[in-house]
């Protein structure tokens, strides 16, 4: 005689006592949508499919002896939790975000193994590790695990005075109300953010994260430490972004005092909700604001490490694998989706700014790309998936820079190194096959993006600059001199034209960015992107062009860009770099004049930024030491010079020092250049910010 169970396989009758069902129907759990256990279910009666009840295998684990003094509550919680085929997530239900839970087994199906998620309150932790993993099914609460001792302290206590090292001193529990900017000014900086880094990041809902805000300034002192941390990165990242002159305008205060004040307070609001031992992706997408603000005051080999402890973070709340798999509401898969790929542009731009290879993906990482939808597609009720848009969203930007960073890890599979620019450098690819693959790049960024792009937006023009300038950087590093190991090999003159044609397009692109009026909100992120490669090959190359208008217009991209780094940096913060690069821009322009004497030409008017170059070589040689010569041109001399007579170094006031490579008539050799660009990159304090922070170089 057929049991109950093979009835229900079968799809036979049933008593009516198993009319309700522990359990979720085969086509229901098939589907991922919720059962509600009749027979037949509502979803199967509607579909008019045969509904088929079958239960879930036993656990595989062996259950633990009751101990004598085990509380009959606790061993009912235990065996529920053991039948209960619906729950994948311990007590997601109370989580408002929950719609459909698959069952444990459906767990264990994942792509990755025998993963587990657990959730509760917006909180979440990925386990991956087996012991853990087995061992999480046997607490009686499974969101035990997600909690972080955040009443506690830390046992990592702050160390010296160093801004990033004040993140990991132990929590002060210190009220940071007073910190706060007054509410006008609150609401100024979240429009500030909406307007200036949201278009460039999208990791927040906008909506909700509006609605958060505005409840939090009517009741400061009761704050939830996840926001204030957030709040707070808010700050940071829209004060950066902004004018010191609009801000002290606008604020009433310099830049420097509120940025300092609230960098402060971020460091406490971090600090306070533990965020090394953190679950909350609120507080992870803080970090990352935060970091992304570091960049305007910090280092990029500090920002690449603390990138290392958020993608840490990211891997124990389990941002690397896609929520669809875990039960996850379509609203929160969505926006870790976002968060974890903005995750992987930061660890590997600021990867690529130390010199070091990006962070290679988790071996175990499923992602999904984000959808190409707009905030407002997107609500936390939602159950099924927004319907993806064609054409343009507001993510535009965040999607196209996932295409090229896609597009870099898959031809970087076969460079044979951890870096993934290592095949457009690689000898073991021609160079036929490299253009082609940035040809393929070049297409599919036409193709989804660029086509659509209405210049006369903002954000749409940051991508066209993005975009372009990314094809002709990846074009200048696989054509690049440094490929050719013997400096003193001849590169042919089809490939020098190839190479000074893409620093052109690149240097236009910059210096467009730098200019153009409708994109300097977005400043903050274009001040990062220089191209000192293009630049230091033009100077080297210009005096072997024949072009007397190329010559002009190298010449003024060169005074428009260098003069608008120059204004962005402390006169005392200048690094080796800007004194190879400034020696460099004097000998190249001492070569233009000579040669438009020889041949009678006019030149085009001196740059602002080099004849203030010349005069400061003036002064540092009418001060240098006796037996240094100290001859030195006028700036207005330069032209009026006809005889074609080679001026000396000392002519012009350069020290020689240790750039004799800069001013002998042998190849460029990039290998100093390279050391320049890593010490520059090192040391790198970009006075966009106008902020020194504590322990900071002065």
């Amino acid at each position: 005689m057929a049991g109950p169970d093979d009835r229900a396989v079968n799809g036979g009758p049933t008593d009516a006592s198993d009319s309700s069902k522990p359990y979720s129907c085969v086509i229901c759990h098939k589907r991922k949508v919720k059962c509600d256990r009749n027979e037949p279910c509502s979803n199967c009666a509607k579909s008019n499919v045969e509904c088929i009840y079958r239960p879930p295998p036993p656990p595989r684990r062996r259950k633990r002896e009751r101990d004598a003094g085990g509380s009959a509550p606790h061993e009912r919680d235990k065996s529920r939790r053991m039948t209960d085929g619906e729950s994948l997530v311990d007590d997601v239900e109370n989580s408002p975000l929950s719609s459909s839970r698959p069952t444990p087994d459906e767990l264990l199906l994942q792509k990755g193994g025998s993963g587990r998620m657990i959730m509760k309150d917006g909180n979440s932790v990925y386990l991956d590790n087996t012991l853990w993993t087995a061992v999480s099914y046997e607490l009686s609460n499974a969101a035990d695990v997600l909690e972080n001792g955040s009443d506690g302290e830390d046992n990592l206590s702050q160390v010296g005075n160093d801004e990033p090292i004040d993140l990991f001193g132990s929590a002060t529990g210190e009220n940071l109300t007073e910190m706060h900017p007054n509410q006008l000014h609150i609401f100024k900086l979240w429009q500030t953010f909406l307007e200036n880094v949201n278009p460039l990041t999208k990791i927040l809902h906008a909506p909700t994260v509006q609605q958060q805000i505005l409840e939090a300034m009517g009741d400061l002192p009761s704050i939830g430490k996840e926001l204030e941390a957030l709040m707070f990165s808010i700050y940071c990242i829209a004060l950066v972004s902004l004018p010191a002159a609009d801000i002290e305008k606008s604020f009433g205060e310099s830049k420097k005092a509120l940025l300092s004040r609230c960098r402060r307070g971020a460091q406490l609001a971090f600090r306070n909700a533990s965020f090394l031992r953190t679950s909350s992706t609120m507080v992870l997408q803080a970090f990352i604001l935060y970091l992304l603000s570091m960049r305007a005051f910090s280092d990029p080999q500090t920002i690449w490490t603390l990138a290392g402890i958020a993608l840490r973070i990211a891997q124990r709340v389990g941002i690397h694998r896609d929520g669809s798999g875990y039960g996850l509401s379509v609203f929160e898969t969505e926006m870790r989706r976002r968060l974890w790929f903005q995750l992987m542009i930061l660890d590997a731009t600021s990867a690529q700014f130390c010199g070091v290879a990006s962070t290679p993906m988790l071996a175990n990482a499923d992602t999904r790309p984000p959808m190409n939808a707009n905030d407002s597609d997107l609500d936390p009720r939602m159950t099924e998936p927004a319907c993806e848009k064609q054409g343009p969203t507001e993510m535009i930007f965040c999607l196209a820079r996932s295409e090229f960073g896609r597009w870099l890890r898959r031809w970087g599979k076969d460079g044979g190194s951890n870096s993934p620019w290592a095949f457009l450098s690689s000898p073991s690819m021609s160079l036929r096959e490299k253009d082609n693959a940035i040809n393929e790049l070049e297409n599919s960024m036409e193709l989804k993006y660029l086509r659509y792009c209405d210049k006369s937006i903002p954000l749409h023009l940051a991508v066209t600059l993005m975009a372009r300038s990314v094809i002709y950087f990846t074009r200048l590093v696989a054509h690049h001199p440094r490929q050719y190991q013997d400096p003193n090999t001849r590169i042919p003159e089809a490939e020098k034209d190839t190479i000074f044609e893409n620093c052109l397009k690149m240097a236009e692109y910059a210096n467009y960015a730098q200019t153009n009026p409708d994109v300097q909100r977005f400043s903050w992120h274009i001040v990062n992107h220089l191209p000192w490669d293009a630049m230091i090959f033009m100077l080297s190359e210009i005096q072997n062009r024949t072009d007397p208008e190329e010559k002009n217009r190298v010449w003024q991209l060169i005074g428009n860009i260098y003069s608008q780094h120059m204004r962005q940096i402390r006169k005392n913060a200048q690094m080796p770099l800007h004194t190879a690069l400034q020696n460099l821009i004097v000998k190249a322009w001492r070569a233009y004049i000579v040669e438009c004497n020889l041949h009678h030409r006019t030149p085009t008017p001196c740059p602002t930024i080099i004849a203030q170059l010349l005069e400061d070589f003036k002064g540092s040689t009418e001060t240098a030491p006796a037996g240094q010569s100290s001859r030195t041109v006028e700036p207005s001399a330069l032209f009026q010079d006809q005889s074609g007579r080679e001026a000396s170094n000392a002519d012009f006031g350069v020290e020689v020092g240790n750039f004799d490579f800069l001013l002998s008539e042998s190849p460029m050799d990039w290998t100093e250049w390279d050391n320049l660009l890593n010490q520059f990159q090192e040391s790198l304090v970009d006075d966009f910010a106008f902020m020194p922070g504590p322990g900071s170089r002065r």
